[in-house]
């Protein structure tokens, strides 16, 4: 099954894309595959407390269960003012 990824700021920066699509297997979580791109990217590791999701446009917690065709965007905490 396959997920569309978007990344933002420094998740974008360390992965080198905007926006992949990779390959999960069935009932993967959030975290799943958070933990499949941290193999690839390591330095990823170093944010992966402070990153946020948006799951098909809606924050999510990082437990939710993927299903094909899925969009998860990938960002560091918004701030403004």
């Amino acid at each position: 099954m396959k997920v569309k990824l978007r990344f933002y700021s420094a998740h974008r920066e360390i992965v080198g894309t905007g926006e992949m699509e990779i390959e999960i297997e069935e009932k993967s979580t959030i975290k799943d595959v958070m933990r499949k791109l941290i193999e690839r990217y390591p330095k990823l590791r170093e944010i992966e407390n402070t990153t946020l999701y948006s799951l098909n446009h809606r924050y999510a917690k990082g437990n939710e269960e993927l299903k094909d065709g899925d969009e998860l965007a990938i960002f560091p905490p918004v701030e403004g003012g």
